[in-house]
């Protein structure tokens, strides 16, 4: 369809959102897609029987029930599932994700820096630069530090390919059997899990968060790795029991956890993760997808619609991802 029929029929995105103003946050996008996608601000006036598409971000628990004729959900980041959580969310509501290549790219620099982080021990170096103690540790090379990463979708296998090609032996699980890169060794289904997290010194996780993922950074996952493991957790803060974490780290099960996803965001002062000497933290900011990659998006799925077809980068709701 072209833009010119497009403009020809507008098509009603009402933006739904608890936490952040949308309209402020896609100003520029929504002056972008203008005669093409029309923006109204949840429950302003307009008649709710001619809003066919929403994008949201952690939206209000009734926000669904308000629009009868609502086909499509888009997400403003790769993660939909403050979306797919909504309990006002009907089945026949597509929920789209952004899908951004460059995404995968930060990810990956993301990630890399912080296993070399541990493969050098810089943790330690920075102690001792603190403390004033000059003191080689030794070195090891890349090809000794086996990587587990929990998850192999588009992320995932950018951030599997890159690491093997600087030399880290790299194992990826998913759910179900996938193939694999060039140096990627791929594992699927519980035994699968079981066997990698066994020979991961250093473990990713990238998965999506559904019902069954919840929890999954646990003490029972902990302890199933090389003890003096190290944890890059860059997935969601529902991932991972933190007094788990904690726990793993004061027996030395764990030495250390590279941590940009929490339970609850901004974490609080008071938390331990903020003062914990074997911790790095950052504010969820390994990645990020661009505004530009959310107009096309919400420009995409507004095509789709009007052509009636589903929309591109739809979540399987029966997956969760």
């Amino acid at each position: 369809m072209s833009s010119t029929e497009m403009s020809s029929k507008p098509m009603n995105c009402v933006m739904l959102s608890r936490t952040i103003n949308l309209r402020k946050y896609l100003k520029d996008q929504i002056a972008r897609l203008d005669g093409r996608v029309t923006f109204v601000d949840h429950l302003d006036g307009t008649n709710p029987a001619t809003v066919r598409m929403a994008v949201g971000w952690h939206p209000h628990a009734d926000a669904f029930d308000h629009y009868p004729n609502l086909t499509a959900a888009c997400s403003i980041g790769a993660g939909a599932d403050s979306i797919l959580a909504c309990p006002s969310l009907r089945d026949g509501i597509d929920v789209v994700r952004v899908v951004e290549p460059a995404q995968a790219e930060m990810m990956s620099g993301f990630v890399i820096w912080h296993a070399i982080y541990h493969q050098r021990r810089m943790g330690i170096y920075l102690q001792n630069q603190r403390d004033k103690i000059w003191k080689r540790i030794g070195q090891r090379t890349t090809q000794e530090v086996p990587v587990g990463i929990l998850g192999y979708g588009a992320i995932g296998a950018r951030v599997a390919a890159d690491l093997a090609a600087l030399g880290f032996p790299v194992k990826v699980w998913s759910r179900s059997a996938k193939p694999t890169s060039q140096g990627v060794n791929g594992f699927h289904g519980a035994d699968g899990l079981d066997a990698m997290l066994a020979g991961s010194e250093i473990l990713v996780n990238l998965l999506p968060l559904t019902v069954e993922t919840r929890n999954i950074l646990n003490a029972a996952l902990f302890a199933k790795m090389p003890r003096g493991g190290y944890l890059i957790q860059v997935g969601r803060g529902e991932h991972m029991v933190e007094q788990d974490l904690l726990d793993a780290l004061a027996s030395g099960q764990l030495a250390g956890a590279s941590l940009d996803v929490f339970l609850a965001e901004p974490l609080s002062p008071e938390h331990p993760f903020w003062s914990h000497p074997n911790i790095v933290l950052t504010p969820h900011d390994a990645c990020d997808v661009t505004l530009a990659a959310v107009g096309r998006t919400l420009l995409e799925t507004a095509e789709a619609l009007q052509a009636g077809v589903k929309p591109k980068d739809a979540v399987d709701r029966s997956r969760g991802y």
